[in-house]
């Protein structure tokens, strides 16, 4: 789990830097480093990294920018913005508005309240082949992300409610000021983006998270904080109460 723990010193960040030949504004580049997990700068290719960092530099006064390229067979999408309420439901809502499955996904955040999504996607319905379709989508995202998007409408529109069962587990000591819950089920239309919501509604936050979709299953991990830190036995409650039910979108 020492992997999801935060970068929290700048000398990791430099010694980095030193390995790569790629010339950056290290002050620039530290900043936006530190908070994320370390996991970031030991699993993730330096070529992405500096290609997440160069996306940020374009970030200015919007609301988000993405960058959806192909990636091996399927497609990666890459979003950075400033961090609000229910950002990471609304990329994966309005990723399944357009019909992509999320085979994986990572979230983190930085000591700015910067947020760096990152989604591994398969396009069933070959929509993003169309480059014009691809900058739709892109379009729709940042006004989903900005909250002038019905995505429940949206997806209900397509798929109606999902209704899976789930499985939780907590853990208060994998992370310093954060709670993990792992959640695991079979895989469902848009629940991925009806999970993440009802956490939002329930109060608590994601400050850090991991998705993976294997043989059909769903296997998650939310990193959440509630108002003080880490959740409260009643912010927790909330939480089994707002996922217990089916995960309607």
């Amino acid at each position: 789990m020492d992997g999801f723990l935060p970068i929290t010193d700048e000398r990791e960040v430099q010694a980095f830097l030193d390995r790569i030949p790629v010339v950056v504004d290290r002050e620039r580049f530290t900043r936006f480093v530190l908070g994320f997990p370390h996991h970031y700068l030991q699993s993730t290719s330096p070529v992405d990294i500096v290609a997440h960092f160069a996306l940020v530099s374009t970030l200015g006064t919007r609301t988000a920018v993405s960058r959806l390229s192909r990636e091996g067979a399927g497609w990666k999408l890459v979003v950075v913005a400033a961090d609000r309420r229910a950002l990471f439901s609304r990329i994966a809502g309005s990723l399944s508005v357009f019909g992509a499955n999320i085979t994986q996904a990572e979230a983190f955040s930085n000591r700015e309240s910067m947020v760096l999504d990152t989604f591994a996607l398969t396009d069933l319905e070959r929509r993003f082949e169309q480059p014009e379709e691809g900058r739709r989508f892109q379009v729709f995202l940042e006004r989903a992300i900005d909250g002038q998007v019905d995505l429940v409408r949206e997806l209900e529109s397509r798929g109606g409610a999902v209704r899976a069962a789930l499985e939780l587990v907590w853990d208060d000591e994998a992370h310093p000021a954060a709670t993990l819950l792992a959640v695991s089920g079979a895989d469902a239309f848009g629940i991925l983006h009806a999970i993440s919501r009802r956490l939002s509604e329930a109060g608590a936050s994601i400050e850090l998270a991991h998705i993976a979709t294997r043989a059909g299953r769903i296997h998650d991990e939310f990193y959440l904080t509630g108002a003080m830190g880490r959740l409260r036995p009643d912010e927790k409650t909330a939480v089994e109460q707002a996922l217990s039910g089916p995960a309607a979108t």
